[in-house]
């Protein structure tokens, strides 16, 4: 499905009025591979919130526990509004997005909440771009706060006791 702002409209002297605006393709990345990419992207940020929700109850008794497994909580929740939002509105717009992966924590008990989040930060930097328009400025303000919220799980992990 092409979309309306892939269009660019040319127009024509008042004398040729019968093709006044006339729309010409910019160069749009294949819509299959942005789908994947779409696909991969909203899948690993369900991986996200499902390994913070098993870091969340796998905090155990340290001092600062208590903080680790009430950001882990907030985050969870509020990730998984983020994530309904984004796919929402993208579907909306272009259609529906298909084949999801499959969700693997089964590494959480091997890793360390903080270095996972600091991965999944980059993850979203370096892939926003590729999966999303960055004209789609509705979209990338959705991920945006992905991003911010991120950071702001990463705060309270690494500075709240």
């Amino acid at each position: 499905m092409k979309k309306f702002s892939n269009f660019k409209l040319v127009g024509k002297k008042l004398n040729e009025q019968e093709n006044v605006l006339k729309p010409r393709m910019l160069n749009v990345p294949d819509e299959t591979v942005q789908k994947t990419d779409i696909a991969k992207f909203i899948s690993k940020l369900f991986e996200a919130r499902e390994m913070a929700h098993v870091f969340h109850l796998s905090v155990n008794g340290e001092m600062g526990s208590n903080a680790a497994h009430m950001a882990l909580g907030e985050f969870y929740e509020e990730l998984l509004e983020f994530i309904d939002e984004l796919t929402e509105v993208y579907q909306g717009q272009y259609g529906l997005v298909e084949n999801f992966d499959i969700i693997d924590t089964s590494s959480a008990k091997e890793r360390q909440y903080i270095p996972y989040f600091e991965s999944l930060t980059s993850f979203i930097k370096d892939n926003r771009k590729v999966a999303f328009l960055q004209e789609d400025t509705h979209l990338q303000n959705i991920i945006d706060e992905v991003v911010a919220l991120t950071y702001r799980l990463l705060y309270k992990l690494k500075f709240n006791k």
